[in-house]
């Protein structure tokens, strides 16, 4: 648990290191933060913070520069609210003040501002789950592994692989396609993107199921996901300006990841979370990409149609900016797709 004063010292560092890019030293501190502290008592909780893995001090005679693990404190527990500026507001209601006619319209608006206003890289996936799941079919392959099938009146998904129980046997494996069956035939693949696993549906007979029942839920909703989204990028040059890609090998690494539109599907995606809900993935530990983070919000782009926008970019991301961006663009984006529904 973190004094109050190293929360204070932390979010300074963290701060200052966004903007600033360099080492932070004690006296940055004192100077913009805490001039009621004496440098040594700073340069005594600088040395904590660091023990405690918050802080890296790159060269002995150097400042400190925070390490992935307070830039998620700094997001759990420090990011405080931040208001955009009034130019900043305006442009993004210039954007959306246009006449926009389409889904692929406000889609291309959304990935030029955000990446125009926060200096990084834009995501927007749009996940189309507007057909109805005609089947679901569980093959046994004979090899301790099962195939799983989905088939829709507008695609036919086979790509999840399972391993079957040991205790399973043929006719286990007959009764539990019986019941996916029943609980999804019929119905579109947008209603399990965010699905609560239905175990009360399944009475004691089927009780011993409830581990596969989730594996096979969990494979059904990513492979749909794969199959029915597109992705849009914007403003890679934007990012490669950053210090953090200043040489060639950094530049490449991260145009690399950039070009595999299924990992960046899954990283923008594959979460879990609602419309409206906030992630924020920091370094590889956190299923971003290394030296990386990405921040997202899930938006309802239409009936059966959803997705997420955001950005991708070096872990000293300026993040209150993106969430106030993300936070102004999803609710205009709320607003927009309402106006084009009811019309």
């Amino acid at each position: 648990m973190l004094s109050e004063r190293k929360k204070k010292i932390l979010c300074a560092v963290v701060d200052e290191y966004i903007d600033k890019a360099s080492p932070i030293s004690s006296k940055d501190i004192q100077q913009e933060y805490l001039c009621e502290c004496s440098s040594a008592t700073i340069r005594n909780e600088l040395s904590a913070l660091e023990s405690m893995g918050y802080l890296i001090q790159p060269h002995v005679s150097a400042g400190r520069i925070p390490s992935e693990k307070a830039f998620r404190f700094y997001v759990n527990e420090l990011l405080c609210e931040n208001s955009l500026t009034s130019s900043e507001v305006e442009l993004i209601d210039s954007y959306f003040n246009r006449k926009i006619g389409s889904l692929e319209d406000i889609i291309v608006a959304v990935t030029r501002l955000i990446s125009e206003i926060t200096n990084y890289t834009a995501v927007v996936v749009k996940e189309d789950m507007s057909d109805t799941i005609t089947a679901i079919k569980l093959l046994d392959l004979s090899n301790g592994k099962m195939l799983v099938v989905i088939v829709t009146d507008a695609r036919v998904l086979k790509d999840g692989m399972l391993d079957i129980p040991d205790e399973f046997t043929e006719q286990m494996v007959a009764q539990a396609e019986r019941w996916l069956n029943k609980l999804f035939v019929g119905k579109h693949v947008s209603e399990f993107l965010n699905f609560t696993y239905p175990y009360t549906l399944v009475n004691d007979e089927f009780a011993q199921f409830n581990v596969l029942f989730k594996k096979i839920i969990d494979v059904l909703r990513k492979q749909s996901l794969y199959n029915g989204m597109d992705v849009s990028t914007y403003g890679e040059r934007k990012t490669l300006q950053h210090c953090e890609y200043s040489d060639v090998n950094s530049a490449q690494r991260f145009l690399a990841e950039l070009e595999d539109k299924d990992k960046i599907a899954e990283m923008f995606t594959y979460d879990g979370g609602e419309s409206g809900s906030v992630t924020v993935k920091i370094g590889s530990s956190d299923n971003a990409p290394d030296g990386c983070s990405v921040v997202s919000t899930r938006v309802s782009l239409g009936e059966n149609v959803s997705g997420s926008i955001g950005v991708i970019g070096p872990v000293r991301m300026n993040y209150k900016k993106v969430l106030a961006v993300l936070d102004r663009i999803s609710d205009i984006i709320i607003d927009l797709i309402d106006r084009k529904e009811n019309k």
